[in-house]
């Protein structure tokens, strides 16, 4: 019996040490613990911020105002480039409020540099504003940081509604004169057009001229005709399919203000452009 016991506690002993070692050992499940010693903290780090960049204009202190940086080096057509060769990006622009103005303001301000922005040629469908508030001091009631920006690619849902305003289009892209004079609108918008016809083949576009009511009905319709037959030349020549382009014209006969008001006149004088789906017979 004594010769049992001893043989029974030897064989626990040796399941003891034998479970440690694999634990410890094998496993490498100990950890070691030290008295007054507490266990390091796992720090999670915090996500670095990218930093801002900024558009070239000067705010001014409780003004809707704006000016640009230096329109010597015509700042904006790198902005204008960038969307023309991304065109599932857009411009995400913040603009900011100092905590001594109202937040109204960097509303006001926001319209004020998309109306700068849409007489470059930029499309402002494919620019998202919004607003913060932000600790800074103006220099002289001006600050050159008043608007960081940043491009996103857009998801589908945005690409969706930005082929809505493709599918039908007013442009304005020096129609005043007689002559044709293509500007950063029309270039911009035969990009995006060469892109929407690209992913709808079954598309066709019409060109519709207008002019005001300056002059003989007649020669307005002639007018107007040869305004929409340039744009069609300037479409074709940025490679849009020929076969998908139709113009005609209608002169003075759908003014879409008065012709009484040189403002008026100058909506009038103007390209519709309509896009429909090809019937196949």
């Amino acid at each position: 019996m004594k010769h049992f016991f001893i043989a029974f506690v030897l064989f626990c002993t040796w399941l003891y040490f034998g479970f440690q070692y694999y634990e410890c050992k094998v496993k490498n499940l100990c950890v070691a613990t030290v008295v007054g010693v507490e266990k390091p903290k796992v720090v999670t780090p915090k996500p670095v911020e990218k930093p801002l960049t900024f558009l070239p204009f000067y705010i001014q202190k409780n003004s809707a105002k704006i000016s640009i940086i230096d329109s010597t080096l015509n700042p904006l057509q790198s902005y204008f480039d960038h969307l023309n060769t991304h065109q599932k990006e857009e411009l995400v622009i913040t603009s900011f409020f100092s905590k001594d103005e109202n937040g109204s303001i960097a509303l006001s301000r926001c319209e004020s540099v998309k109306n700068s922005l849409a007489s470059f040629g930029i499309n402002t469908d494919r620019i998202v504003l919004q607003t913060k508030q932000s600790d800074f001091k103006f220099d002289s009631d001006t600050y050159t940081k008043g608007f960081a920006y940043e491009f996103q690619t857009m998801s589908d849902e945005r690409i969706k509604s930005i082929d809505k305003g493709i599918a039908s289009k007013i442009l304005y892209a020096g129609f005043g004169s007689k002559t044709f004079k293509p500007d950063n609108t029309l270039n911009a918008y035969a990009l995006e057009l060469k892109n929407y016809l690209a992913k709808h083949p079954t598309k066709r576009v019409e060109i519709i001229g207008h002019t005001d009511s300056n002059g003989e009905a007649e020669a307005n319709m002639w007018f107007g005709k040869e305004r929409a037959k340039s744009v069609m030349e300037y479409f074709v020549s940025q490679d849009i399919d020929a076969s998908k382009l139709t113009i005609s014209s209608k002169g003075e006969t759908a003014p879409i203000a008065s012709n009484t008001t040189i403002e008026g006149q100058r909506l009038n004088r103007r390209i519709e452009i309509n896009i429909t789906t090809i019937n196949y017979k």
